[in-house]
């Protein structure tokens, strides 16, 4: 499975970059006075590339079923390539770098300082999080481990969206925060549903339809002018989601032949 895993990779990839494009194009256009886009067509075709994209991943989805995965995280969660160790420590660094920023450098124009250092103690905690489950995902006997990390994860996901929404309120120009509290609320999912794999209740197809749409919807997000940090934790959660996207498609296996009993294949004969 791993020739679908590239595939589908691949695909989220470019349709990210064709996002980030419109969303660029889109933040140009913006009028601050009454919050709507000069050029209406980017906002649509905006629309029309999430609506696609999550199309198109339900599609790889279906094709799936022909597939069976793994339960076990051992297996589920197991990286194929020599430097994938490397590759998935790479998110916990970079939210520990976004998670620091927050805390040390408040931007001048913040309304909720308190919260956002707040938040950003919890961007540490995900990333404490991250890299625990990064080391621990497929070494046997570590459960707990798993679950804590995942849970300190998820913990994140929710002070990141409640962080941001609490700024977005005040803001009346709409295409300016809608795009990253969807991506944030994918994300929240993409963590609840990767997480079912150290709790005991997987949920592959799941797990990388929101993964590969969470990841997404943060690089079309990352264009958004919200700061260093947050474009630092948009890029670190897009990379941790296309990595658990691509490792658990990577595992997906062709379901084995049903055994038929002596007694059906004479029946059959006759």
């Amino acid at each position: 499975m791993q020739s679908e895993a590239y595939k589908l990779s691949g695909c989220t990839i470019v349709i990210s970059a064709l996002g980030f494009l419109l969303r660029w194009l889109q933040d140009m256009r913006i009028q601050s006075e009454d919050g709507l886009a000069m050029n209406a067509a980017v906002s649509w075709l905006v629309c029309l590339v999430v609506v696609a994209a999550a199309a198109i991943f339900a599609a790889f989805m279906f094709r799936y079923r022909q597939y069976d995965a793994p339960a076990a995280p051992e297996e589920a969660l197991a990286g194929r390539t020599p430097v994938y160790g490397v590759i998935s420590l790479l998110p916990a660094l970079l939210l520990a770098v976004a998670g620091l920023i927050r805390i040390v450098h408040v931007e001048e124009d913040t309304i909720w300082v308190a919260m956002h250092r707040i938040c950003g103690v919890a961007t540490l905690l995900g990333a404490f999080g991250a890299g625990t489950v990064a080391m621990n995902a497929t070494r046997p006997g570590q459960g707990s481990a798993r679950r804590t990390g995942a849970g300190m994860m998820i913990v994140f996901a929710v002070f990141w969206l409640v962080t941001a929404y609490r700024d977005a309120a005040s803001d009346p120009v709409v295409w300016r925060y809608v795009v990253e509290i969807v991506a944030q609320c994918v994300t929240l999912l993409a963590f609840y549903y990767t997480a079912g794999y150290f709790f005991g209740v997987p949920h592959p197809r799941w797990a990388v339809f929101t993964c590969d749409l969470g990841a997404m919807l943060c690089i079309m997000s990352a264009i958004d002018q919200n700061g260093l940090a947050q474009s630092i934790t948009f890029a670190a959660v897009a990379i941790q989601l296309l990595i658990w996207a691509f490792v658990i498609t990577e595992n997906f296996r062709t379901k084995p032949l049903t055994p038929v009993r002596p007694g059906e294949l004479k029946k059959a004969g006759e």
